[in-house]
């Protein structure tokens, strides 16, 4: 009972379970997803909540993979408890992908959690980490290289991610299942030392006792703890330098110490659940440095943006160039639609001036046409009758964000470029002929949804 006991004290602290929690269990069979279930079960007699197991064979280890899964299955009845269970290819996938076999095993796996989780209305998801594995994770961390925040160990709370067991040792919970003559299958994986973290296992923590410390494990996790308290003590709140659109504001950002500016960009990429290393931070704290509008890839997903004013994260697609040579004809008067902006072309009278950045008065005759169009090699706009300048030299003085400067509308009359639509209204020279029919022309232009 003393085990329990130290679990619930811990839960009565972070609030890891509460009533009416509907909670996916990641269940491989093993002594710590076994004990972590039975623990679960003991708390149901506190709380009030309904757990449902997961199961992944990830068809690695064939018959023993098998024999697991059945287990699983075995377990499951045994226990009234529902279980879903799926057979991922790993090898197959981290072939096609490129990635390691951790990699996609730990993609896949929280994958399947999420389509269990949403198909029955679960408000958490319960991993059996334990004490080891939190000491594990730091040391390979620390071997890669990481940030404060990544020496903290596997959080007891994350998001959605519920750690109960994450600070009992391995030892104490094959100590409770044998006791109790609780049946568990051991992955004979875990005794093989082909992958990083199973060598810290069964190497380097074994040699470090051995050799200097028979408790490294304990002082080790004492540091963890004081790690995160001082990030705790140390904690910037994010909101306070991000605006409505989640960009970092570099202003805001510039006024930090170096350590304070690392620790929020851990922050704003943990966000998005991006990894995070040494070498990725520094990249970041260079970019913010340089001038202009810049961006770094952060994983196959994901880059990062830095323009004029902003820091960003921005999802990586593949833009067509149909889409940028788009041009639309646009007869006086009419209303239409330019991807995410509807345009209306009126005529009005004895309009004076025009004080909305939306807006724009032209003189032009009865359904004369204005062409709508992203800008192209070349482009030039006139600054008066003798004077013009390149596009991109407006952009880049104007200081417009790089990934924003082909997604600016231009409107055209009679093959000059009159305006750059919330950027430069330019100089139209005067008609001559015809000059009785012309007329004042109102063009609002109005953003009606928001880009992909």
């Amino acid at each position: 009972m003393e085990l329990f006991r130290e679990i619930l004290k811990l839960n009565e602290e972070y609030n890891l379970i509460e009533n009416n929690d509907t909670i996916v269990v990641g269940f491989s069979g093993g002594p710590d997803s076994v004990f972590l279930v039975e623990m679960l079960k003991k708390l149901q007699d506190f709380f009030k909540f309904k757990i449902y197991l997961v199961h992944i064979n990830h068809l690695l280890r064939g018959e023993d993979a098998d024999a697991d899964e059945n287990f699983s299955y075995d377990y499951a009845k045994r226990n009234n408890l529902e279980i879903f269970a799926k057979r991922i290819p790993v090898k197959e996938i981290a072939k096609k992908t490129g990635k390691t076999l951790e990699e996609v095993g730990r993609e896949e796996r929280y994958n399947f959690f999420s389509e269990i989780y949403n198909k029955v209305g679960a408000n958490k998801i319960a991993t059996a980490h334990n004490k080891d594995d939190q000491i594990e994770t730091f040391l390979f961390r620390l071997v890669r290289g990481t940030s404060l925040q990544g020496l903290e160990g596997i959080k007891l709370k994350y998001n959605n991610i519920i750690r109960p067991i994450s600070e009992i040792y391995k030892k104490d919970i094959l100590e409770y299942l044998n006791k109790n003559e609780i049946q568990y299958k051991i992955d004979k994986t875990n005794f093989e030392n082909e992958f990083t973290r199973n060598s810290i296992r069964l190497d380097l923590i074994p040699f470090i006792e051995k050799r200097y410390n028979i408790k490294f494990k304990d002082k080790l996790f004492s540091l963890i703890e004081e790690i995160r308290e001082n990030n705790k003590k140390n904690f910037l709140d994010l909101d306070e330098y991000v605006d409505e659109e989640n960009r970092l504001t570099l202003e805001k950002i510039k006024t930090l110490s170096l350590f304070e500016r690392k620790n929020l960009l851990v922050h704003f990429l943990n966000k998005k659940n991006i990894k995070i290393n040494r070498n990725k931070i520094d990249e970041i704290k260079s970019l913010i440095k340089s001038d202009g509008t810049k961006k770094i890839d952060l994983d196959l997903n994901f880059r990062i943006v830095k323009d004029y004013h902003h820091l960003y994260i921005e999802k990586k697609e593949e833009e067509t160039v149909s889409y940028l040579n788009e041009a639309l004809q646009l007869k006086i008067p009419s209303e239409t639609y330019f991807n995410k902006y509807k345009i209306k072309v009126e005529f009005v009278e004895n309009k004076e001036k025009i004080k909305c950045k939306n807006q724009y008065l032209l003189y032009a005759m009865n359904n004369d046409i204005i062409e709508v169009r992203y800008r192209r090699e070349g482009d030039r706009i006139l600054l008066d009758e003798n004077h013009s300048k390149k596009l991109k030299e407006v952009l880049i003085n104007q200081k417009v964000p790089r990934d924003v400067r082909d997604r600016i509308p231009l409107f055209l009359y009679k093959n000059n470029i009159f305006w750059m639509y919330g950027i430069k209204k330019a100089y139209v020279p005067k008609e001559n002929k015809n000059i009785n029919e012309l007329r004042q022309v109102l063009i609002t232009v109005e953003e009606v949804m928001n880009e992909g």
